[in-house]
């Protein structure tokens, strides 16, 4: 009997349990594996009420694409509901803060600072320094910071701005990154929002983010 599918392509056909299945069936009936796995798909098309192999894949792809599409569908929801929540309206009494973070060179020592500014005007600065990283380390780092000092003031509400695409979307978990390292910076970040009754983290352009950059380079140059 012509198989007309290599053992490889039958395997991929298959599920899980059809596989590990036809592989006992082969120790069995002592059948070469990829016969006894083609019989037990064949058995599956006929049960399927399918002409074929070949018929059964067909469906099987269409499901597979179905499902991933679904997939893709809920997460996009999913990161669009965060876009929504990222920009709802603040109190009145929210208090406003920008971070930033360099690393020069990149990676070398890190310069993070941040700006927070309270409903009254009044503006408080912090900058610290880290002896090595690469510019994730020092945006993430300063947005912990922002955090931190946040806290200190028992800011309730709190309206953070930085220029890190990345690191913001991680936060937010719109595109969120698979490293450790960016999976500690995010846990930590999200301890310490926890008491927050209202915390939204915003991108803005570097350009707008002056005053936080400025404490970086200025934290830079008298490093040197």
């Amino acid at each position: 009997m012509s198989l007309n599918f290599t053992y490889q392509q039958l395997i991929n056909i298959a599920t899980r349990k059809e596989h590990a299945l036809s592989r006992q069936l082969a120790k069995q009936e002592k059948l070469p594996p990829e016969q006894a796995l083609f019989n037990l798909l064949e058995r599956a098309a006929q049960n399927a009420g399918l002409q074929d192999i070949a018929e059964l894949a067909r469906q099987r792809d269409a499901a597979k694409m179905a499902s991933a599409a679904q997939k893709l569908a809920k997460k996009a929801a999913k990161q669009d509901e965060r876009k929504i929540q990222q920009f709802a309206i603040m109190p009145l009494n929210t208090w406003l803060a920008w971070f930033d973070g360099s690393a020069v060179p990149n990676p070398g020592k890190c310069q993070i600072a941040c700006i927070l500014k309270a409903p009254d005007g009044q503006s408080f600065e912090y900058i610290e320094h880290m002896e090595y990283g690469d510019s994730c380390d020092a945006e993430y780092s300063g947005l912990i910071l922002v955090l931190q000092q946040a806290r200190q003031h028992q800011i309730v509400n709190l309206l953070v701005h930085g220029d890190s695409q990345v690191i913001i979307d991680d936060f937010n978990q719109i595109k969120v990154s698979g490293l450790l390292r960016m999976q500690q910076y995010r846990q930590q970040a999200q301890q310490l929002s926890s008491v927050f009754e209202q915390l939204q983290v915003r991108w803005i352009p570097r350009h707008k983010n002056h005053m936080a950059d400025t404490l970086t380079q200025i934290r830079s140059k008298e490093s040197k």
